[in-house]
């Protein structure tokens, strides 16, 4: 058995890299989305704030928000603790006190990423750089989780990091189907939508774009940024379709990003540690909760809720899993 200690780091390293990875991956999407947009829509980046949770830290930091300062908070900050840059660098301080039992590729691997955000996180704010500074994280993250994938014994230091990856992987993906897709879904009929606050559709019909177009190019947007898009339309073979989507990000278990799939990880991982039945109760609630979430709702202030329910439930399952682990005398 591993030392608690080491245990929590590991699990704590894991969330902070896929933290970085996620947000990353939501930050360039999201500009993806507003660059699609024709220049007579008026568009907010606030919503970006309420996918990663951070509103609040924000206006106490910032204040009004634009575009850099929003992007300069989630990509650079280092006194936002959720950002892209602070996130790599709990990580690696987290992996460091564990290089005895992470391959040493890895430990080079989420070092190298560290140096690299340190030293061009500056870069990722404005557009000009903003795309590649994102895009390097995100190729490093999967770097580093292959070097994991073909090089780590399959043992209990691989599961508290793989725990952790997932976990925080089905925290994001509740994240953005709350705040994103539940807008889009409650804006359906209209051609708003809050989570972009467009203006009304006497500016799409001046600039004779058609309201379905905006609705596939957001609900594309909210694809990409769970790396899902090529997986939905393989899995569905049809148009996108808001229920479709809803559903596939929720409850499909073949896809790695899907709630259902992250929760049935996290399931065999507890059940190949020591006392995993101190767990068992929780991911057993955290699972019931996930299948009880209708996934054809239109109501976007039903969906949010759900959201909101399944997020409470997962923290309630990183309690479970602290308190049998890491809360505990060096096992």
């Amino acid at each position: 058995m591993l030392l608690s200690r080491v245990a929590d780091n590991l699990y704590w390293g894991a969330r902070y890299l896929e933290r970085a990875e996620n947000t990353s991956r939501i930050v360039r999407s999201y500009t993806d989305v507003i660059v699609d947009l024709p220049r007579s829509i008026t568009s907010s980046w606030e919503p970006l704030l309420a996918v990663v949770g951070s509103s609040e830290t924000f206006r106490e930091m910032y204040g009004a928000g634009d575009e850099r300062s929003i992007v300069h908070f989630l990509v650079a900050e280092l006194a936002n603790a959720g950002s892209v840059a602070s996130s790599v660098e709990n990580a690696r301080e987290c992996l460091r006190t564990c290089r005895d039992v992470f391959p040493r590729d890895g430990w080079l691997a989420a070092n190298d990423l560290y140096l690299y955000a340190a030293s061009h996180r500056d870069e990722g704010v404005a557009r000009r750089g903003r795309a590649r500074f994102l895009a390097r994280i995100v190729s490093d993250s999967r770097h580093l989780d292959g070097i994991l994938t073909s090089s780590m014994s399959r043992d209990e230091a691989y599961e508290f990091f793989r725990i952790g990856q997932m976990l925080e992987r089905a925290e994001m993906t509740t994240r953005v189907l709350g705040v994103r897709a539940s807008a889009l879904l409650e804006s359906a009929s209209a051609y708003a939508s809050p989570v972009l606050a467009t203006a009304a559709s006497a500016a799409a019909n001046s600039s004779k774009v058609s309201l379905e177009d905006h609705d596939e190019v957001q609900w594309m947007g909210v694809l990409r940024s769970l790396s899902a898009l090529q997986m939905y339309q393989r899995s569905t073979r049809a148009a996108i379709d808001a229920n479709g989507v809803v559903r596939f990000l929720l409850h499909d278990a073949s896809f790695p990003r899907s709630a259902t799939y992250c929760l049935q990880r996290v399931q065999r991982g507890l059940e190949r540690l020591p006392r995993g039945a101190d767990t068992k109760e929780v991911i057993a609630d955290a699972l019931d909760v996930l299948d009880s979430v209708d996934p054809d709702a239109s109501d976007g202030f039903s969906l949010d809720a759900e959201m909101d329910r399944l997020q409470v439930t997962l923290a309630e399952l990183h309690n479970g899993i602290a308190n049998a682990y890491f809360h505990t005398a060096a096992g």
